[in-house]
Order: C-alpha cells, then sequence, then structure tokens
C-alpha cells in the first residue's frame, strides 16, 4: 500500500484521484450499491443531530437507490432521512442541495 493510500487525521485517503477511480470503477455496480447503503447507513447511526454527517450519509443512501427496487418502508424511511437531509441544508442555505434531497424524497414516494 506504500504511496497508494495516506493517513488523513484518524482517516486513510487514496494519495491521487486517479487511483480511487480507477479502483472504484473495478468494483461491480452491484457490490457498488451495497457499499453506498452500507456507508450511509453507519454514518447516519452515527449523525445524530450533526447535519454534515446525515447530508453525507443521505448522498450515500441515494447513490444506492438508483434503479433498484425497494420494498416501501424502505422508500418511506429513505425518504423521510431526505426530508431530515433537505431541513439541514436549508439552514445551511444550501437551497439547490435542499431540492435535490426533496426530490430524491419525493420520488420515492411516487
Amino acid at each position: 500500500t506504500e504511496g497508494i493510500v495516506e493517513r488523513a487525521g484518524p482517516l486513510y485517503q487514496f494519495t491521487h484521484d486517479l487511483i480511487q477511480q480507477t479502483i472504484y470503477e473495478s468494483i461491480p455496480n452491484d457490490e457498488k450499491k451495497f457499499f453506498h447503503k452500507t456507508i450511509g447507513t453507519i454514518l447516519l447511526r452515527s449523525a445524530a443531530n450533526n447535519s454534515t454527517l446525515h447530508l453525507l450519509a443521505v448522498d450515500q443512501i441515494n447513490s444506492y437507490c438508483v434503479d433498484i427496487d425497494l420494498v416501501p418502508e424502505e422508500r418511506s424511511h429513505i425518504a423521510r432521512i431526505n426530508a431530515t437531509a433537505a431541513k439541514f441544508a436549508i439552514a445551511a442555505s444550501a437551497f439547490e442541495q435542499a431540492r435535490s434531497y426533496v426530490n430524491a424524497g419525493m420520488r420515492l414516494l411516487n
């Protein structure tokens, strides 16, 4: 791993975006969706009232939702967390971002 990842505080990151992109593109799409859902779920559990973590979590979970069949309970849950994300975005005056969360939630409810 020498030269591929580096420590960034308590986390690790790839040394170059191209390395990250190449590795990400080599993962099959179904596995990517699973990873997005898993990462988002873990972040959401840790978020409490931390708006930044909540928004990161919802972004990951929304990546999972693209072109996938969800059971009604899951659709409802993800729509609710998008509504909360929209409220956090509005509080930060990030209105375009808020609209994207509202739209994502509405798509799930249709």
